[in-house]
């Protein structure tokens, strides 16, 4: 009960936080609402016993009273609506800044590795378009038919005190089914999460543009059909068996709350009362049962919204495991150290083994080794989207878990082997490296190769890119060639390039590597490659081998040296000749 009561207190304030004055003024009116189903029976039976004692005054004034609220209802109605459609849009709009505002407050990636995490991000997603706005129609409908019963139920009263409770109590089965099978139906909701995830990859795949190709050359798409079916088969027996139960306790729970409503006529008529009582008391029960209704249909309904509710407060109060430091170091090309660094990713696998280098402040060091060998998991390390498991990096002295991380992530520019390709301008998908900067986009499309690029797009850097929003689409190198102007529209004192030139032709690699060593002049810069010929030029080279440093040192160094610098560089050679 408690705990309910917590739930609802915070989804008033979420609702209050997300439009005072709408949220205030929509609840006034339900109240109006409220008051016009009572003053309707109440006229009703004043005028037939007005009309049976032949008072003409008393029809007139009952007519105008009658004739009232009628018109209140067809005015009040729309005008609630009005206010309800813009309280739930701001309501769904808080909903989803809310989530990408927490998301955002995730510094590390550790909660995008967890799947009980994952699953609770993507249920609140993708049932945010529409259960905020559910549960403010459905808030409103407990608070318009309870409003609305208590008149109601007063004027059942004066039939006799205890007629009101033997109704509420002939109604209390059904509103404790109600509630009992809407949690069975967000049980059933989590529990088929999973499926629900799986149904929509399976068509995001069938109606992918980017992996249409492949699925028409492997026949693929019955594949995704019967995954889809497979999976909607399994979700749609647990939602046929919950709306079994529900039409069951519909039947059964309805029984007594008809007994109540069928006593409580047949003891007032036996009391005696005039036609005018006939018709009010006629009209007031058959109104009161309505709303009844109701009240108990809308609070199981209001129970499945809660329990969105609880989903949702229960992840706000999650709470990041990276937090940043509170120092800022001196900008400057960093010296970046990394003393016994292991590392295991949280569903145990191990990445990283004893590493210890050092990058030298305004150096080109490289990372070199086979797919898998803890290249991309050092630069995350680095970036602070981990912590180590053991060990400690340190970045001119200072433990980087002690930096103002925000800071700290504003002097490094990274190139990620997964870079963003964003349904954007081609000035936006470079401004938002740094959305302070005023700088002209041009210098930094340059230095990428993206130059001409830009010239030949239909608007030039205004050009909407991605099929997303009927933009330009682009082809993986010109795509790159955009993630690197990004990388390069950013001054940093730290430039990271992971695996930068995969989708690139050999004549754009080397001339963008001729750019990046120019560029990495005074700043320290890391290149990370599997491909040795990108990385010759590097002033030391550290060589990895299944999560372990084997060996470092320059090229020629390597080389002579006979490892697995050499052994790569010869299968790499032998593949080329």
């Amino acid at each position: 009960m408690l705990s309910r009561l917590q739930s609802i207190v915070f989804a008033l304030g979420f609702i209050l936080r997300a439009a005072p004055a709408l949220a205030l003024g929509f609840w006034g009116l339900l109240f109006l609402r409220a008051l016009v189903p009572a003053a309707v029976v109440l006229a009703v039976g004043q005028l037939a016993a007005a009309a049976a004692a032949g008072d003409g005054a008393a029809l007139a004034r009952w007519g105008g009273v009658w004739l009232g609220a009628l018109l209140a209802e067809r005015l009040l109605g729309p005008l609630a609506g009005m206010v309800e459609g813009n309280l739930n849009e701001q309501l769904t709009a808080r909903v989803n800044l809310a989530l990408m505002e927490k998301m955002n407050a995730f510094e590390g990636l550790e909660p995008f590795e967890n799947a009980e995490f994952y699953e609770r991000v993507e249920r609140l997603r993708r049932e945010a378009s529409y259960a905020p706005m559910n549960l403010s129609i459905f808030l409103g409908q407990v608070l318009l038919a309870g409003l609305t019963a208590l008149p109601l139920l007063a004027l059942v009263a004066r039939w006799g005190w205890v007629y009101p409770p033997a109704l509420l109590l002939s109604t209390l089965p059904y509103a404790l089914a109600g509630v009992r099978l809407q949690r069975l139906v967000w049980e059933t909701v989590v529990g088929t999460s999973p499926e629900a995830r799986r149904m929509d990859y399976a068509t995001g795949v069938a109606l992918s543009p980017e992996l249409a190709a492949e699925t028409r050359l492997f026949a693929s798409g019955g594949f995704w059909t019967r995954f889809y079916e497979r999976n909607f088969r399994v979700l749609h027996a647990r939602g046929r068996a919950v709306r079994r139960r529900e039409v069951a306790v519909s039947g059964v729970y309805f029984l007594p709350s008809a007994l109540g409503l069928g006593w409580t006529f047949w003891s007032v008529l036996k009391g005696g009362v005039g036609v005018g009582g006939v018709v009010e008391v006629t009209a007031a029960l058959q109104r009161l049962q309505a709303e009844l209704v109701l009240l108990v249909d809308a609070l199981g309904m209001l129970e499945r919204s809660l329990y969105y509710m609880d989903e949702l407060r229960a992840f706000l109060k999650t709470k990041p495991r990276i937090a940043g430091g509170r120092l800022r170091l001196e900008p400057g090309p960093p010296e970046m150290v990394f003393e016994d660094v292991s590392f295991s990713y949280p569903d145990g696998r191990a990445a990283l083994e004893r590493v210890s280098l050092r990058l030298e402040p305004g150096v080109l060091s490289a990372l070199v080794g086979e797919n898998g060998a803890g290249k991309t998991t050092l630069v995350k390390l680095l970036l602070r989207y981990y912590d180590p498991s053991e060990g400690r990096i340190l970045v001119d002295g200072v433990d980087l878990r002690e930096l103002d991380l925000a800071a700290w992530r504003r002097r490094v520019s990274v190139v990620f082997q997964s870079f963003g390709r964003y349904a954007l301008s081609l000035e936006e998908n470079v401004r938002i490296a740094d959305l302070d900067s005023q700088a002209p986009i041009e210098p930094a499309l340059t230095q990428a190769g993206a130059a001409e690029l830009a010239r030949k797009l239909p608007a030039g850097p205004a050009t909407l890119l991605g099929k997303a929003f009927g933009g330009t689409e682009l082809s993986g190198g010109e795509w790159q060639k955009v993630a690197l102007a990004r990388a390069f529209y950013r001054k940093a004192d730290l430039l990271v390039f992971d695996e930068p030139t995969a989708a690139l032709d050999p004549r754009s690699e080397a001339a963008l590597f001729g750019r990046f060593a120019e560029l990495a002049r005074g700043r320290t810069a890391l290149l990370v490659s599997h491909r040795l010929a990108s990385v010759r030029g590097a002033g030391r080279i550290f060589v990895f081998k299944s999560g372990r440093l084997v060996e470092s040192g320059g090229h020629d160094e390597l080389l002579a040296r006979g490892g697995e610098y050499a052994e790569l560089w010869r299968l790499q050679s032998e593949r080329y000749n």
